[in-house]
């Protein structure tokens, strides 16, 4: 009986472990980033399963007087490996770095993961909260004093044709709702150029709806949303 009770709390510590990383991972889709929902459920309970395995995964020879164990040993090996998925969520695009918000979260998704693996609920929970609060409530009180309507998309879009004609571009985005819209030129050739392009949504536009109607325009072959 006490041998499925375990077991039972063990499955239960992975169910909380998702719904904190999924609770993260749902901020970071909001906000159109690559690394969304399940990204982030599955490095929480990754985590949380490893800590598990670290805790009670050897019992059967940790009673042994001949055997010395180190139970951080794997969660350490979980620090360490998550720095590989954060490394491949942060790119340079253009001299400037970006992603650095997703890894970051990642990495404290994982240690979320840690503690809920290693029995410690509360503090589990609450840097979920920290978290949250961080990448939300900070980030807005930032966009305030910056964007007053807080739809801000900053694009990498390449468009076919010829450079003169990048002057009609503002006015077919603000019929699709955008306003104040700033392009900088990165790169230029005879048939092609990119552009980075900031701008506001009108409310109540949908970003996710912006871009898919964006992408229907036939002259614009690729667009990126920069963090």
């Amino acid at each position: 009986m006490d041998y499925w009770l375990y077991q039972m709390e063990w499955v239960l510590r992975l169910f909380v472990a998702a719904i904190c990383g999924g609770m993260v991972g749902f901020e970071r889709k909001a906000r159109l980033k690559t690394a969304g929902i399940r990204t982030h459920m599955l490095v929480a309970v990754g985590s949380a399963l490893f800590m598990i395995i670290s805790k009670y995964g050897f019992f059967d020879v940790t009673t042994r007087s001949d055997i010395g164990l180190d139970p951080s040993r794997i969660a350490a090996g979980v620090v360490t490996g998550i720095g590989f998925i954060g490394a491949g969520a942060i790119m340079t695009r253009n001299h400037k770095i970006d992603g650095l918000t997703t890894a970051a979260g990642l990495w404290s998704t994982a240690a979320i993961g840690l503690a809920i693996g290693a029995d410690m609920f509360i503090i589990g929970i609450a840097g979920t909260l920290c978290i949250l609060i961080t990448q939300t409530i900070v980030r807005r009180i930032r966009a305030l004093k910056r964007y007053p309507n807080r739809s801000l998309l900053r694009l990498q879009i390449t468009v076919t044709g010829k450079l003169k004609d990048i002057d009609k571009l503002p006015i077919r985005l603000q019929d699709l709702g955008s306003i104040n819209t700033q392009m900088r030129i990165l790169t230029y050739n005879p048939d092609s150029f990119s552009l980075e392009v900031r701008l506001r949504l009108k409310k109540p536009r949908n970003p996710d709806s912006f871009i898919k109607d964006m992408a229907k325009f036939k002259d614009i072959t690729h667009i990126e949303v920069i963090d």
